[in-house]
């Protein structure tokens, strides 16, 4: 349960002392939470399950939801490398002349790639799921992945709030299959030089967006109903 309230956190944007401030107790109750040193109270859970619009059953059953889910296709260590792969090839080729991207924009050419390769070929690149989120579509698995791999510098700008994402070391080529990498260069060419609010409005304005609901599951399917200039 704690790992599931971290990522909650991170993919909502909020610190451990905003999170902490909205449950009504300090940050080291929130770090101990976090770390596993503290348990949960029942009124704290119902807290977190109404500032994150989640039911308490989902939060409570996580555990057990992702042992199902890693030891699914779906999220094989095969399927785990190439979603890792598209973050780093995002940034490889989506970055600005410095080497660097917003940590938004990123997770918005990852999910452009993922839903236009399931436009294209009826199967998305890494079949993870994305939630609607307040800036745009985005896989809370993306959270860990910035957070934990090496391959990846993660600071943040001066003189404003955006994370910066570079890379460390440069993605494996043949991960990613020749047409799925074709596409992720078109996609990242596209919005390169476009700022991060040009591309969550994009994100915004498409169907899977606009038809679910707030931090529900975006069906990759949705993207179908699409018209082809507004896929990406």
């Amino acid at each position: 349960m704690k790992d599931f309230i971290i990522k909650l956190r991170k993919s909502a944007g909020l610190s451990q002392e905003q999170l902490a401030q909205k449950l009504g107790f300090s940050r080291p109750t929130l770090i101990a939470i976090e770390k596993g040193e503290r348990d949960i109270t029942l009124t704290e859970l119902k807290k977190i399950s109404e500032i994150f619009d989640l039911p308490v059953e989902i939060i409570l059953d996580d555990e057990l939801e992702m042992s199902q889910k890693i030891n699914s296709q779906n999220f094989s260590e095969k399927t785990f490398g190439k979603f890792q792969n598209l973050i780093l090839q995002c940034i490889k080729y989506g970055a600005d002349g410095d080497g660097k991207i917003t940590k938004t924009k990123l997770a918005k050419l990852v999910y452009l790639c993922d839903f236009a390769n399931y436009y294209n070929f009826l199967k998305p690149i890494s079949g993870f799921e994305y939630r609607r989120f307040a800036r745009g579509p985005v896989a809370i698995e993306f959270f860990d992945i910035i957070d934990n791999d090496e391959s990846v510098s993660v600071e943040k700008q001066e003189n404003g709030d955006a994370i910066m994402v570079s890379l460390v070391e440069q993605p494996d080529d043949s991960i990613l299959g020749k047409d799925e990498l074709a596409l992720v260069k078109v996609i990242c060419k596209k919005w390169k030089n476009a700022n991060t609010n040009q591309i969550v409005d994009f994100t915004h304005k498409q169907l899977p967006w606009a038809m679910c609901k707030d931090r529900e599951v975006i069906p990759y399917e949705l993207i179908n109903m699409e018209s082809p200039e507004n896929v990406y």
